[in-house]
């Protein structure tokens, strides 16, 4: 009965989800907006629509976003401050009031359950709430302890209406499931029907592939997932699921690797000598770590199947020159080669890297953007050239004969399709992946486990590691002071922002606004700002301005993470640092400390909670990005760091990258078993229809 699901789940356009993965809602945190109760709300037909699901069995997939142990409740008196606490109690009092700078607070305060005192919940721009939250409401509240003036409070809880008419044995006494909304969908309309389901009816799951032994099988982990009996049967439950998540992601990998292989390339001979040269002008010997990735990118682009290779480095371990490198070898057989950067400004700063390290060897070096087209159209049909550029490159119109390498730069946020439809520019070429997201080694493997990896893990000799520090907005005069001292001594500094506008959903200084204020502070033509949402000519106005020194001071969006090398830069300011990750805030970082002064940044954070201190202050104590990359991978989980949502590759929605490591390692043994003994999955076919159009992706993977 069950066996379409993933194709019931389906969104249109993309590809059917290999099981237990769906493409159905996204998981996204609930302010308690979601539950509140709709005088009009939709049939409980249509719940699955509104969650994404083109059926009403899509939602067996729909998992939760954590469960709750309702059999008894936390004393939210006894919890320390920052400490989750999930409590029942009834309101006892209500308030609506609007505070300074015009928020709206809507204020309640609940009476737990075997307590005297009042837990005081909180509510910003919600006014609606004072309809359904009423004095005497019996409420379930979910949220993080804060202690005010000796008082307890939750601010934005999650929670819901306790009705003595629906069925404790769903929503109560019991670990229960609490699931991921949107809006006009209910947490109990929504658990009541994936109750029904998934426990009230048969589900017929096959086993299509192998799993390791002592694990439950497909059905009773799906019913264990959605509604435990205890935390062991969840956690039984959750390991098979992430394994089936891991073990479908591995066969992708093992089967693009198989197909990758099977490829044959007929290579032009040596016609001329460009690297000798080229190593021979540079005016500093390349590290340890870049004549090695020399020598491996070399030995594959001499062998006789196309390279397939990620190339990852630290900021400023040199990615550039490798690239460079790699190029000049193509160019030696006469072919051409291209390089695809994400953003205008990245790949004008490639070109001009590039244009400085191969023009002298009479390369020309072209620049393809949405609003830049090379000016001598004819050398479209040379051979020898070097094509940098955006998206634009990647249009049909845009013709790169004889490409014999593509070199893709930030490669995480290029698509699969995108990547394909670049290296159709020619025929079977060489493709160098790019990232300056340190990644783990024991995860490289797992996930790029199609590609093979070459390591930039030193430094230039002689360059001065970034000075860090961790300050208070109470001492950002003091920074200020130090900024305008950097500044009259010709150096330039940055002041990024998490978000460009003022908005009632957080409370966040913007970009926008401290454009205002710090032009007061350093003077309005001092200061320049740039964003995303400006068009190229103004970015690249703002920024010759910046580099030029004519406003020594730049405030900015996280634009500013990558391609902007400016060597006078040497002041970083972060402001509300806890709202970006690890890898991130290295990468701002990165982009001072590219000359010969000493360099500064500046993290600036008024966050209450400990972990996010001590997440932080782990950036004053290393400049080692792998480690950063470790501890971000701990602290904030994967995300979209690693790239999987663009690589081709389900998402993970179970699975931890972290916490399953073991369980990643165990499929990636056993689905590289299943595809060297079964090529194609041609005995298995329930298992290559669950992966339904992945499969068919990887099966055409690196076949150009």
């Amino acid at each position: 009965m069950w066996r379409g699901i993933g194709r019931w789940m389906t969104t249109p356009g993309a590809p059917a989800s290999p099981w237990p993965i769906g493409n159905g809602a996204e998981e996204r945190p609930c302010c308690g907006r979601c539950a509140m109760p709709k005088p009009e709300s939709a049939p409980p037909q249509r719940l699955w629509q509104k969650l994404g699901y083109e059926q009403e069995a899509g939602l067996i997939l729909h998992f939760p976003r954590r469960h709750e142990d309702r059999r008894q409740w936390k004393d939210p008196f006894a919890c320390a401050e920052g400490e989750w606490v999930t409590t029942r109690g009834k309101i006892a009092a209500v308030k609506a009031s609007r505070w300074r700078g015009g928020r709206a607070c809507f204020q309640a305060t609940l009476q737990p359950q075997g307590s005297y005192e009042g837990l005081e919940l909180y509510w910003f721009n919600m006014p609606f709430l004072k309809t359904s939250l009423t004095v005497g409401k019996e409420l379930i509240v979910h949220g993080k302890i804060q202690v005010v003036k000796k008082a307890r409070r939750l601010t934005h809880p999650e929670f819901e209406i306790v009705r003595p008419d629906e069925d404790p044995a769903i929503h109560l006494d019991r670990l229960t499931p609490v699931y991921p909304l949107r809006e006009g969908v209910g947490q109990r309309p929504l658990r009541r029907m994936i109750h029904r389901l998934v426990m009230e009816r048969p589900l017929d799951f096959p086993e299509v592939h192998p799993v390791p032994p002592g694990y439950p099988a497909a059905a009773e982990a799906l019913r264990a997932y959605h509604f435990p009996e205890s935390a062991q049967a969840l956690e039984q439950a959750r390991k098979r699921l992430a394994f089936d998540e891991l073990f479908a992601m591995q066969v992708l990998l093992a089967e693009r690797r198989r197909v990758a292989r099977q490829a044959l390339k007929v290579r032009p001979p040596v016609r001329r000598d460009l690297c000798g040269p080229f190593l021979s002008a540079l005016p500093f010997l390349p590290t340890g770590a870049q004549q090695r990735a020399f020598a491996e990118i070399t030995r594959d682009l001499e062998g006789s199947r196309p390279m397939q290779r990620l190339l990852q480095g630290d900021v400023g371990s040199g990615k550039t020159l490798v690239a460079a490198h790699a190029l000049l070898r193509t160019l030696e057989r006469g072919q051409s080669g291209a390089l695809l950067a994400p953003t205008e400004t990245l790949a004008a700063q490639h070109a001009k890297n590039l244009r400085a390290l191969l023009e002298p060897l009479g390369v020309v070096v072209q620049l393809w953007t949405r609003h830049h087209r090379p000016e001598e159209v004819p050398l479209l049909d040379r051979s020898g050239v070097v094509h940098v550029g955006t998206h634009a490159l990647i249009q049909e119109s845009v013709r790169l004969p004889g490409l014999g390498l593509g070199v893709i730069d930030e490669q995480h946020k290029f698509g699969v399709a995108q990547r394909e439809a670049f290296l159709r520019k020619g025929g079977q070429p060489d493709l160098l992946l790019m990232t300056a997201t340190p990644i783990p080694r024991t995860l490289c493997l797992a996930l790029y486990g199609d590609l093979d990896v070459s390591v930039l893990d030193e430094m230039p000799p002689g360059r001065k590691p970034v000075k860090t520090v961790l300050r208070s907005p109470q001492e950002l005069p003091r920074v200020w002071d130090f900024i305008r001292r950097e500044a009259a001594s010709g150096r330039r500094a940055y002041v990024v922002y998490p978000v460009l506008e003022e908005s009632e959903k957080h409370d966040l200084k913007s970009a926008t606004t401290a454009y205002e204020e710090l032009r007061g502070v350093f003077g309005s033509e001092q200061v320049v700002m740039l964003h995303g949402r400006m068009d190229p000519e103004e970015k690249q106005a703002r920024m010759r301005d910046f580099a030029e020194g004519r406003a020594p001071v730049m405030v900015a969006t996280s634009v500013v993470e990558v391609g902007i090398d400016v060597p006078e830069a040497t002041m970083m300011v972060v402001e509300h640092a806890e709202r970006f990750g690890l890898a991130q805030l290295h990468q701002l970082r990165g982009r001072v400390g590219r000359g010969a002064q000493q360099s500064y940044c500046v993290l600036v954070s008024d966050a209450a909670a400990e972990e996010s201190w001590a997440r932080l202050k782990v950036m004053e104590t290393t400049q080692d990005g792998f480690v950063l990359a470790e501890e971000d991978l701990k602290l904030r989980g994967p995300g979209n760091l690693l790239g999987t949502e663009q690589s081709g590759l389900p998402p993970l929605r179970v699975a931890s990258l972290m916490r399953d490591l073991p369980l990643l390692h165990q499929a990636r043994e056993m689905a590289a078993a299943l595809v060297a003994e079964d090529p194609g999955l041609k005995a298995h076919p329930g298992l290559r229809q669950r992966l339904g159009g992945y499969w068919a992706e990887a099966a055409d993977f690196s076949s150009h």
